[in-house]
């Protein structure tokens, strides 16, 4: 007998609303804490679009109680001092959460963790390495090390949300087919109030040299995430902060409490099931770190592959909702969620012909001034959804 419904292996956002989505149902998970990517700890604001999925989950009001609620966006524009300001209340009566959810991906996973301690049917193996992994029809050998962890756990499915360097995809021998981009990104925790100085809770800062996406963790604290070549040696990325940080403005008083780099890539896994294991969020794909659709998109993919699951253990369909959502998430990041992030890292960061920024700007002007056209920029991030595996083209 299996000692597990599902080992969720990775304690970060996907794997945590994955596994907490499954104990809400009355399923055994355990969870395999293998660390966490220190960068991903760039993102701190959450999308209007997944809110309800944790709100179902119980956590929402948590989260909002431990962060802060934004209903503005901007883009500002360096060379020109150019500020389009976008409005997430056109949203109201569309969406019950017109808003924008700022909190550390750290201070979220601890609420997480906290309502999923409280689930008699889950637990958490901490600080533990998956080591092997071995599947038959019947069910999943996971091998554990460190930690308190038994050696082995029999398990009926294993869900890989371990990240980018997932070692569930290494171990169910899949690639990771995709490029990487020819620059890092650097993400920087400042101390200063960029707020007197024009930016909202999230700014697009566009810019050729001096791009970046600045997003507001507290009454004091930003994040400053910005672009730099490869070609610059990586052992002195601290001594190039201050520099790029000058874009902010000479006026700016800022203390810089700590920083992380990292190459980018826009990858995906050649497939998202194989057998009895499952991949979601970026052990299944991953775009550049700059803007926010592939966590997005991670969270949808713990909402869908939560209904998949659960149907199959419950017994309500079959495994083959399963492929639909491999397939579905995998259609989903190709189609939508690649292109998109390369777009919006291009308009941030990589245009230097002032005509075609004025092309790119004129969207976003117009959304600014119509709001039929900013409902209809924001609504696109629906698409990350995706259709449920259990719809009646699913079953």
């Amino acid at each position: 007998m299996s000692e597990a419904d599902v080992v969720v292996v990775g304690a970060d956002p996907t794997g945590l609303v994955t596994a907490l989505g499954l104990a809400r149902a009355g399923f055994r998970v355990l969870v395999a804490d293998t660390g966490r990517d220190g960068i991903a700890s760039a993102y701190c604001a959450h999308d209007w679009s997944v809110l309800p999925g944790l709100d179902r989950l119980g956590v929402l009001d948590d989260a909002l109680r431990a962060g802060f609620a934004s209903t503005r966006w901007c883009l500002r524009v360096l060379r020109s001092g150019e500020r389009i300001d976008l409005d997430l209340r056109v949203l109201d009566g569309i969406t019950p959460f017109p808003l924008t959810l700022h909190l550390e991906q750290a201070a979220l996973c601890r609420i997480l963790e906290q309502h999923l301690a409280i689930e008699s049917t889950a637990r958490i193996e901490r600080d533990v390495r998956l080591v092997g992994l071995a599947q038959d029809d019947a069910g999943v050998d996971v091998i554990l090390d460190g930690g308190g962890a038994p050696g082995r756990i029999r398990a009926d499915w294993v869900v890989g949300a371990d990240g980018i360097h997932s070692a569930v995809r290494r171990h169910i021998g899949l690639g990771f087919p995709g490029y990487t981009w020819p620059e890092r990104s650097v993400v920087a925790l400042i101390d200063g109030d960029l707020a007197e100085l024009g930016y909202a809770g999230t700014t697009f800062q566009v810019d050729d040299r001096y791009g970046a996406v600045v997003q507001r963790v507290d009454d004091r604290r930003w994040r400053y995430t910005f672009a730099e070549p490869l070609t610059l040696p990586v052992d002195r990325v601290a001594e190039r902060i201050p520099e790029a940080l000058r874009a902010v403005g000479d006026e700016a008083e800022y203390a810089v409490l700590e920083w992380h780099s990292a190459r980018m890539h826009q990858r995906s896994a050649e497939r998202y099931r194989v057998g009895r294991v499952l991949l979601a969020g970026e052990a299944a794909h991953v775009t550049n770190r700059m803007v926010g659709h592939s966590p997005i998109s991670a969270f949808f993919d713990a909402f869908r592959l939560t209904e998949a699951l659960s149907a199959v253990l419950g017994g309500h369909a079959d495994d083959t909702v399963l492929d639909v959502y491999a397939a579905d998430r995998r259609r989903i990041f190709h189609d939508h969620a690649a292109p998109l992030s390369a777009s919006r890292k291009h308009l941030i960061s990589q245009i230097s012909d002032h005509d075609r920024l004025e092309t790119e700007l004129e969207y976003y002007r117009r959304a600014s001034a119509d709001p039929g056209a900013l409902r209809d920029l924001l609504l696109f991030n629906r698409e990350l959804e995706g259709r449920s595996p259990l719809d009646s083209a699913g079953r």
